[in-house]
């Protein structure tokens, strides 16, 4: 057999189109014994850590496997919507494209999509491509369901403070005496939807229209996620207790009648703060065991049985609801002093930083204490506020 297209004589010139004659594939027989003819370069399977589910929060590891490609040899990812909401980088952690490096003809790749609280329905392929992130597509998965993270349960605390005090304490009718209540505190509760790193804030707002009744002790607040205790400052001792490391504004914050605290969370989360202390003032918070109001405030704190144990406690949940934590003798409490405070005025103290995953729960042990003349006025709705940021 004749070669060069069955022509006897000069080289005939190539065509990528087309061409006549007879044909045979002698050199390329050669060159694959000889393991120098190219081999097609391909991507032969893409296997998915979770299967056709990509969820969200979660890693997926994409193993890929390949023929044809040298080691160090660079291929494309990219994510393509099959159908859902529009995607953006910021819907997987390390965006929407990128590259890998071949080793052995594997190679693989690790992506998270945003756990961002939305409903969003996406359907996705991951596509492994030649060359860009627009190049040829080798090959790309099935399609894969991006599975929703869960919405948090729970209330916003963070757009504004929550009122959490249960109710008006009438002090005068329960002592009998201008005493410091010493009878058992009241445990509010509310949910949060907050996720991530942020601060508990508390918040006193003066209502009472005598406004040195308004001293509310609060003797400590707890953290709870299904029915275990993960957080708990309770503020039992002259230096606050578990909650020593809590922190307070030291100025009154002006405010109005109508209800709800003067200043949103995010404005009191760029507050400056000092450390709690036995001194008092109209604009900070203070440990203190009694106060020098009468009919107000409390005698005492609780006990460290509502502590973590890694503080000394026993991991005791506060009970919700009225008069379920009896006071503990000797003890402190944080409380706000309002003798000489302008009426309707608040102020903030807040924890250290804790890591919320969304759903917990907030406790604060309080108690709302006033005299008889106070009960109309010292009003158990606008006075006691929890919020997180």
């Amino acid at each position: 057999m004749r070669r060069n297209s069955g022509i006897i004589g000069q080289k005939q010139q190539i065509s990528l189109t087309s061409a006549s004659g007879i044909h045979e594939i002698f050199d390329n027989y050669n060159g694959e014994i000889d393991g120098k003819w190219p081999i097609v370069k391909k991507v032969t399977t893409i296997s998915n850590s979770n299967g056709t589910t990509f969820p969200e929060g979660s890693t997926s590891t994409f193993s890929i496997t390949t023929e044809g490609f040298n080691n160090g040899d660079i291929v494309y990812w990219t994510i393509a919507n099959v159908s859902g909401t529009s995607l953006s980088a910021a819907d997987f952690d390390l965006g929407l494209s990128g590259s890998i490096t071949i080793t052995n003809n594997t190679t693989s790749v690790a992506i998270k999509p945003t756990a961002d609280g939305l409903a969003e329905n996406n359907v996705v392929k991951l596509q492994i491509r030649l060359g860009s992130t627009s190049g040829l597509v080798l090959n790309e998965t099935a399609n894969l369901t991006v599975t929703d993270a869960a919405l948090p349960v729970g209330t916003d605390i963070t757009t504004s403070f929550y009122e959490i005090s249960n109710r008006f304490i009438n002090s005068q009718s329960y002592m009998g005496t201008t005493s410091d209540y010493n009878g058992p505190y009241d445990v509010g509760q509310v949910q949060t939807d907050f996720t991530g790193t942020g601060r508990v804030y508390i918040g006193v707002k003066v209502t009472a229209s005598t406004t040195f009744y308004n001293d509310i002790p609060i003797a400590g607040v707890q953290v709870i996620s299904g029915t275990t205790l993960v957080a708990s400052w309770i503020f039992n001792t002259s230096t606050g207790g578990s909650g020593s490391a809590w922190q307070t504004y030291t100025s009154q914050i002006g405010g109005t009648s109508t209800q709800g605290f003067p200043v949103t969370p995010a404005t009191a989360s760029g507050y400056t703060y000092s450390n709690i202390t036995t001194g008092t003032g109209t604009g900070k918070f203070t440990w203190a065991t009694g106060t020098g109001s009468s009919y107000t405030g409390a005698a005492d704190g609780i006990g460290n049985t509502y502590k973590l144990s890694a503080d000394g406690g026993f991991n005791t949940l506060a009970t919700v609801g009225n008069g379920t934590i009896s006071q503990s003798s000797a003890t402190y409490y944080a409380y706000r002093e309002t003798s000489g405070s302008v009426r309707y005025s608040g102020t903030v103290m807040r924890s250290p930083t804790y890591t919320f995953s969304g759903g917990e729960y907030i406790r604060v042990i309080h108690a709302l204490t006033g005299p008889t003349s106070m009960a109309s006025t010292m009003n158990g709705t606008d006075s006691l506020y929890v919020a997180v940021y």
